[in-house]
């Protein structure tokens, strides 16, 4: 388990998925991952295409980059992920504190000759009451709020989740992009 933190927040990063298991408002003690009574945390998805083999959560992460308020994990395909999806991948997420915000952002690099498809995406399992806006969804229960910004991914609430999509995209050989997700803790 990995931990950063501020001077008003503290986040546990599970290297098994690179998920965030715990968000922590130092003023109150708060954990605003707690109430959920999941282990999930927020889950990673990738390739989402690939529903049977979500290699973020079945590979290794390995920490590249730890500072006090930030930490970068990183996931490489491997012989056995090459039998089941044939491609040479790189993807690194960074969870990074601002203040009352916490930034999460994914690169992927495609290392392979031939295009990749793919699709990237959290779970976020929550109780909490939802508005959904444009690029934004807002999570309130009676004395905390999140609210989850991208122009990234498709923004959805339901079914007691929230969750963040690219939708299906494919990446040129020997390319890279990058995704940014942001939350806003209240």
């Amino acid at each position: 388990m990995q931990t950063i933190d501020n001077s008003l927040f503290q986040v546990s990063v599970d290297e098994n998925g690179a998920k965030m298991a715990q968000l922590v408002s130092l003023t109150d003690q708060f954990d605003y991952l707690g109430e959920q009574e999941s282990e999930e945390g927020m889950a990673l998805a990738f390739p989402v295409i690939d529903q049977d083999n979500n290699w973020a959560s079945k590979l290794p992460w390995t920490v590249v980059d730890k500072g006090d308020t930030r930490v970068s994990l990183t996931l490489i395909d491997t012989p056995e992920s090459y039998k089941h999806f044939p491609y040479h991948f790189e993807v690194m997420t960074t969870y990074a504190l601002e203040g009352n915000q916490v930034n999460i952002s994914f690169y992927l690099k495609n290392s392979s000759n031939k295009e990749l498809p793919f699709s990237l995406g959290f779970v976020l399992p929550t109780s909490w009451q939802s508005e959904s806006q444009v690029n934004k969804i807002t999570l309130t229960n009676k004395e905390h709020g999140i609210e989850i910004a991208s122009t990234d991914f498709k923004l959805n609430a339901d079914n007691d989740r929230v969750t963040a999509f690219t939708g299906e995209l494919t990446l040129e050989p020997k390319n890279s992009c990058k995704f940014a997700l942001n939350l806003t803790l209240k």
